[in-house]
């Protein structure tokens, strides 16, 4: 088409074990592509017309090809080119990070899933989104994998679509709300719900604030840690009247360790 910029995005995924074709493709998943690419195509500019864009869908896998006016053109492929960098999701478009973003995740969950973004020309190196690629913001990078133990009061078990554990830390803090197995939580022998327990949780934590995200139940570690006033200042009587012939208790100490001054 003259005076047109050419870009085929193709998706590559399983139906029924075979590869998609235009003729197996699902009306969910034809929806669901179909907006993706218009999104991307839009971006963040509402303004941006796209009824003089064209499209015909080829064969061999599911193939958009879509011919872009030159004001599209000039939106989309300045991103197009900085998507050669795996970390460059911090500079396109916020609304193409978000459709790219979401094929990483589907790519990574659903086996034979990969979207490729190919030009009619060389304008820009051919973009492929697969479970081996890793698109991210260059900030993602302050983030590193850890494992810790959060004491606090569970306030929710369960959840209808996800299961997981909201949890309201000791000492106050924002809530966690930590994914779990269904399986785990059903099998439990104590119910933990509106106790104070301690947790072991796996998550990522920024290296620069101490926040933490993707937080992950690994295992309740038991009851958090209590007491009883009267036992305590019944040990501290008792230990007040041990100590009451000790004048200087950290003298005594050194001298049952030998530790004396030279």
């Amino acid at each position: 088409m003259k005076g047109s910029h050419k870009v085929v995005f193709t998706l590559h995924t399983k139906v029924s074990g075979e590869e998609v074709t235009p003729e197996t493709i699902g009306l969910n998943a034809f929806n669901r592509f179909n907006h993706e690419v218009e999104k991307f195509l839009v971006g963040s500019d509402r303004k941006l017309v796209l009824d003089d864009v064209h499209l015909s869908i080829d064969d061999g896998s599911y193939k958009l090809v879509v011919f872009l006016t030159s004001l599209v053109a000039a939106s989309v492929e300045p991103d197009m080119a900085k998507l050669a960098r795996e970390d460059s999701l911090s500079d396109i478009d916020r609304h193409r990070a978000r459709i790219v973003r979401g094929w990483q995740e589907r790519a990574r969950k659903e086996d034979g899933y990969s979207v490729s973004i190919t030009p009619g020309e060389d304008q820009w190196k051919p973009v492929k989104v697969t479970r081996e690629t890793d698109y991210h913001s260059r900030d993602q990078d302050e983030w590193i994998a850890t494992e810790k133990y959060v004491v606090g009061r569970v306030l929710d078990i369960g959840g209808a679509a996800r299961a997981n554990v909201h949890i309201a830390p000791e000492g106050g803090g924002k809530q966690l709300i930590v994914l779990s197995n269904e399986n785990y939580l059903r099998d439990l022998s104590k119910n933990y719900l509106y106790h104070d327990v301690q947790v072991h949780i796996a998550a990522e934590e920024n290296i620069r604030s101490g926040e933490l995200r993707n937080e992950r139940l690994l295992s309740f570690v038991g009851e958090g840690a209590s007491f009883d006033e009267d036992e305590l200042d019944e040990a501290i009587k008792k230990g007040s009247k041990a100590w009451s012939d000790v004048k200087d208790s950290v003298a005594w100490v050194r001298e049952q360790r030998g530790d004396y001054d030279e």
